[in-house]
Parts: C-alpha cells; structure tokens; sequence
C-alpha cells in the first residue's frame, strides 16, 4: 500500500474517533433512553468515498490534502446537529423522528453530489452526447458524399506497410538467414572494413559515407525499427532529417471529413534545408561529384543528395551503395511523416501534390528503388512500391505507373489484384495497351473461360501488339492477325512498352498454346473498325517514363520537344509545366532562362538582358510582349532611339578626336555598347533613326578588333 494511501486510512480513522467522541457527549447529555434511540450517528461512508475517489484522482499535493480533510470534519460535524434539540415528549419524537430521518437523506445526498461532483459529471456526459451527436452528423456526411467505386479503389490502392520492406520478402523466399545479411546493420560495415584493408590510405565511397560512430551509438533502435518505408540500419550516421518535415494542406482535412476521405500532404524544407538545397543546385551546375558527396557528408539526410549520389554510385558499378543511398532517402521521407499519413496511406487516401517540387523527390527515390528491387527479383516489394506511388495521385498517375503495375502485380502473383482494378487501371489511353495481361491473370487463377473471353477481346483490339509477340517469342503470326501494324507513333510505342515487359511471361508452353488457339480461332480482324491512338497520348508524363526507363529505343519514338527541355535533370526529371513554389531557390531553378516571370539575379539576367537592363534603368518597365501595352512598347522604342544616338554620337567623338590629344578619361569601347544594343535588341530590327549609322559603326567594330576574323 503507499504512503499517500495510508495518509487517508488515517485521516479517515481520525474523523471516525471524532465522531465517536461526540456521540458520547451527546449520549452523556441525554437522560432519556428514547432520546438515545432517536438518535442517529452519522456514517462515515460519505467521506470514506470521498477519501477512495480522491485516491482514485491521484493527487499527491499535501496542501490538498489537508483542505480536503478540513472540508470533510466539517461536513461530517454539521451532521448531527439537527439531531442535538431532541424534544422531551414521547408522542412528537416519533413525528420528529420521521422528519428527521426525511431530512437527514437528502442532506446525504447533497454531501454525495457535492464530494462526487455530478454536476461535472452530468456537463461531461452532456458533452458527450453533443460529440456524439457530430460524430454521428460527420459519419452521415461521409457516407452520403461516399462513391462505393471511388471506396473500392482506395481499397484496392491500400499499403500494407509490411510488404514495403526488402527484409520481409526476403525472409520469406529464401528463409530467415538470407535476410539477416540485408537486416542487420552491421553488414555494411564488414563490406566497408574488407574495402579498406585493401589500401590503408583509400577510403571507398562506402565508408565515406557511413556513420562514424561507435557500436550502439547511432539511430534510436526504436527510429529504426518503426519506420513504415524501410528498416533503418545502425551503420546509417546519427543525425536529423535536417529540416524536411510534413504537414497537411490548409483546408484538406477539413474537405476530408466532408467528402470522400482522401487527405493532401507535403512536404516541407525550413531555412537551413533551403539553404542545403542550394548548395545542392550550385554542385549540379558544376558537375563535380566530389563536391556532391562531400556535401553528403555533411548532410546525411539530405533528399537531393541521396538521390544523385546514389545514380553515381550506380554508375560506378556500386549497385549495393546505391540501393542503401535510395533507402536511406525513403526511410528520410518515413521519418519525416506524420501518424495520419501512415493511416492514410493504408486506406489509399494519401494525396500528393506532383506540383511541388519537394513532393516529387518521394516519386523519383521510389521509382529508382523499384528498379533496385526489380533486379534483386523481390517483385512483390517492388508491386507494393509501385502502388503507393500510383496511390499518390491515380487520377493523373505523373510517373505512369499503371504501365508497370500490371507486370509487376502478374510476378508477384497479385492475379485477383489485378483484375479487380481492369477497370481502373485500363482507363487512360496509355494504359488501354496493357489489357491483354488481365487474361493472363485470368489464366494463372485457373480461370480459361474469362483467360480465353479476355484473349480474345484484346486480339480483336491490338492486333498489332500480338503481332509483336508473336514475333518475340518466335512464334508465326496466323491469318487472323497478320499484317496488323501500328497506325501512330502512340501506338507504336505503347505496343513496344507492353511486349519488353511482359515477353517473358508469355512464353511459356501454357501461355503460347493459349495465344494459338485464341489466335486460329477468331476471324480476320479489320484493322480499320479500331479506333485510333492518337499521338497526343504520348503526354509529358508518359515521356517522363520513357526517360526514366532509360532505353534509347523508346526514347527515338518519343517527341523530341518533350524529351530534351531546358529544365530538365536527373534530380528532377522532366518537371511539369506548371509548379507550386515554396521558395524562391526553387523557382530559380525550374523556371526557363529569360522566361517572363522567370528567375532573377546574376543568372537569369545574364539570359534575360532586358530584364537587366530594367533594373539598372529608373522606369523602364521591361520587355513588352507581342500582346502587351502599345504605351509600353513605344517607350522601349524610344529608350532605344535615345541609346542609338547616344552610341553614334560617342562614335562621331572618337572618330574626329585627334589621335595625339589623349582622353580625359577612359572610355569603353564603342563596339562593345554597339553590341550590347544588338544583343538587346537585335541587329535586324533596327530603328529607322539607326539605319544611317550601321556602316560607320562595323567599320570601328573592325578596325578594334582586328584579331577577330582572324580568329574566326
């Protein structure tokens, strides 16, 4: 029992000897033995309750202690009062009696509300039931503001976070030893120590980048244990996210709880992430890895890092130091997450903007770690990985992951997934191409009535996409279908998507007798009766894939003028046209040189003279475009009308001068201004007030520099 236990027994047995005390006055001043009898003592179970709920409470405070037991001798001594002026005639005591008795309970009762606090209680449960009431309200909005199609393809999208990790199907394959090697942390050191006893003065890549710290002293075990992304590993550095952090978008809970559940999150970068960042944008412009990994170094959990490191890496034939830089990445974006994004992701309601540029880095680490795991042959991580990334953002699907949700879903036996999402995942024109898988799942459920059903409705289809199979799998094309070739460039390439991933699958002796008899069974299909892929289903997001696949076939069948952009890089592929900025840096980095509304400062002035120019001139407004004010336009024509008399008038002065008398001062030379006005303005829209004096001026440009056409 404890001490603060003991002090209320005491304290009750306290109150009990005063009460005893009193009685015995009491009885000693009464003569009467009936008085003795009308008298009742007080119980002591009112402050026994109170002295149990006060331990039930907990408080250890001794001055409410104290006040509590004052307040309880009081309550309990102003008890027997009205029982002290016991009348002296037999006939009314009984009557008293009675009242007394009708009195004293609910006396009782009030001293039990007042020590037991229904009042509290009654506010309490009266604001429960208002909860309640809402609850109820916010449950009939969901409900009714519920499509149960849109609820079963959150369904389907749900993330069980187990299949996330590499270890778990691993362990499952090949047995609880071959994944103690990928699970335990200190795999990675004994790889890095064999490296280093090799030469005691090089340090590998490895090593360099791991954390240097003693056994037992790096990540918290429970950091690296809870992640829902990936299992942390102990030779991984100690250190913090370094300012990236998540938070949900204003207002979408609150659109949550009114529609249909799905909340948006981003992610987010404080001031010294920002400044990190920067650093980061400044080393890809140089070009030197050297820098992008001391960088690393520095900050080891810094997103653009891992991710670029990680490519050179790969590229250094480190496939093992790449795939623990990407997890390392991914286990940085889990960590930075909040509880409601894990629950979300489960139910397939987690949003991700694609326009922020910090949302896409998840896309991009997650895309390059299916890869990873695609060539380690663990394809049920590498199916789950793909459906949260198309859980993001289904409807618009940036990285066009139902191109290879469906491969992936039919290796890693996921038959039944797939064809409960047919009629999600063959809705855009990208992904109509992929059809014919759904009667190869079909197929492996031991399911040949709907495997031939869906067989022969996707021959009648894409003819042309069997055509190419047949000829893969090194099989003859029959009547039904040859000759069927692709009408546009979109169908070309979709067919050549289809057939890279999913030849292997079909041949096999069951496939390549379905694909025969389906084949020779079905009439001749006339190619014309199909309606066209359009070339514009080759869209930005569909080059992004292509690009990130990395095969320079499919890349020679993709719009030129999509592929190679200014913005674009291996740190952000192929970025939107349209961005949600959350700094500045970010805008500098995506936005075209000299664009309108592009970036500022020493960069984008250097590929945007006018905009330069405009800041070194009080009210000159800039560039006006085609569309824009006349008033606007006319005073730029008359800024240049005032620097072309200016320069002509500079090279009359330095023509006429006499070549003895030397300058008051230095000057610039005159073809250096004359060619800044050309690159402003160019040298074939000239005024008319300029006209007069382009022969006089390429006479100075050349006599100044004489080396020029030389050179040239």
């Amino acid at each position: 029992m404890s001490s603060r236990q003991l002090r209320k027994l005491q304290q009750q047995r306290e109150l009990e000897q005063a009460q005893a005390k009193l009685q015995a006055s009491i009885e000693a001043s009464d003569d009467s033995e009936e008085d003795s009898i009308a008298f009742q003592p007080p119980k002591a179970k009112p402050s026994l309750f109170a002295s149990f709920a006060a331990l039930d409470n907990g408080d250890d405070d001794e001055d409410s202690d104290a006040e509590n037991r004052e307040t309880e001798a009081q309550d309990n001594l102003s008890e027997p009062e009205p029982a002290q002026a016991a009348p002296a005639k037999k006939a009314k005591k009984s009557k008293k009696k009675k009242k007394a008795k009708k009195v004293k309970e609910p006396e009782r009762n009030n001293d039990l509300e007042h020590e037991d606090g229904p009042d509290e209680i009654d506010a309490a449960l009266a604001a429960l039931k208002i909860q309640n009431q809402g609850g109820d309200h916010f449950e009939s909005n969901v409900t009714s503001a519920t499509n149960p199609q849109y609820e079963k393809i959150c369904s389907l999208l749900g993330i069980n976070t187990q299949h996330l990790k590499l270890g778990n199907e691993m362990r499952n394959l090949f047995g609880k030893g071959a994944a103690e090697g990928h699970d335990e942390a200190g795999a990675a050191a004994a790889r890095g120590s064999r490296r280093r006893q090799r030469g005691p003065q090089q340090v590998d890549l490895e090593t360099a980048l791991k954390g240097h710290h003693a056994p037992g002293k790096g990540l918290p075990e429970v950091t690296i244990r809870r992640n829902i992304f990936i299992q942390g590993k102990e030779d991984w550095p100690r250190a913090s996210t370094g300012g990236l952090t998540m938070a949900v978008v204003p207002n979408s809970a609150e659109a949550a709880r009114r529609g249909n559940g799905v909340v948006e999150f981003r992610f987010m970068h404080d001031q010294n992430y920002q400044k990190v960042q920067q650093q980061f944008d400044f080393c890809v412009e140089m070009g030197e890895p050297k820098n992008l990994i001391g960088l690393l170094q520095r900050n080891p959990y810094h997103i653009s890092c891992l991710i670029q490191v990680s490519k050179i890496a790969k590229d250094q034939s480190d496939h093992s130091l790449s795939a623990d830089l990407l997890e390392r990445a991914l286990f940085t974006f889990a960590r930075s997450s909040t509880s409601l994004f894990a629950t979300k992701l489960k139910e397939g309601k987690a949003f991700l903007d694609f326009r922020r540029p910090e949302n896409r880095e998840l896309w991009l680490a997650g895309y390059q770690y299916i890869k990873v795991l695609i060539l380690k042959g663990t394809y049920r991580t590498a199916f789950e990985w793909a459906k949260l990334l198309y859980s993001l953002d289904f409807t618009k699907d940036p990285y066009q992951m139902s191109l290879t949700l469906h491969s992936l879903a039919l290796k890693a036996n996921e038959n039944q997934w797939l064809l409960d999402c047919a009629d999600t995942l063959s809705k855009s024109p990208s992904a109509s191409h992929t059809f014919p898988s759904y009667a190869y799942a079909a197929m492996q459920n031991k399911d040949p009535v709907k495997s031939r059903s869906l067989l022969e409705e996707s021959m009648q289809t894409l003819p042309w996409l069997f055509v190419q199979l047949f000829r893969e799998i090194n099989l003859d094309a029959p009547s039904s279908i040859w000759g069927a070739t692709p009408r546009t460039d979109a169908e070309t390439l979709f067919t050549e998507i289809y057939v890279r991933q999913t030849k292997d699958l079909w041949n096999t002796p069951e496939a390549t007798s379905l694909l025969m008899e389906i084949a020779h069974s079905i009439n001749k299909v006339d190619v014309s009766n199909i309606p066209l892929t359009q070339n514009d289903a080759i869209t930005l997001d569909v080059v992004r894939f292509v690009y990130l696949d990395n095969t320079p076939a499919l890349m020679g069948m993709v719009p030129s003028a999509l592929l190679h952009r200014s913005n674009n890089s291996d740190s952000d592929p192929l970025p939107p046209d349209t961005n949600i900025y959350s700094y500045e840096s970010q805008r500098m980095h995506l936005e075209p040189r000299g664009a309108p509304g592009g970036p500022g400062g020493v960069q984008g002035d250097f590929f945007d003279p006018i905009a330069a120019l405009a800041r070194l001139i009080p009210g000159f407004g800039g560039p006006a475009d085609a569309e824009g004010d006349e008033e606007e336009r006319v005073q730029q024509d008359e800024l240049r009308r005032q620097l072309e008399h200016a320069v002509a008038a500079e090279e009359e002065q330095e023509a006429t001068r006499d070549p003895d008398q030397a300058p008051q001062e230095p000057r610039a030379g005159v073809s250096i201004a004359r060619r800044l006005l050309d690159m402003f303005w160019g040298q074939g829209d000239q005024v008319a007030d300029s006209d007069s004096l382009s022969d006089h001026t390429n006479t100075d440009s050349e006599e100044e520099m004489p080396g020029l056409e030389e050179n040239n």
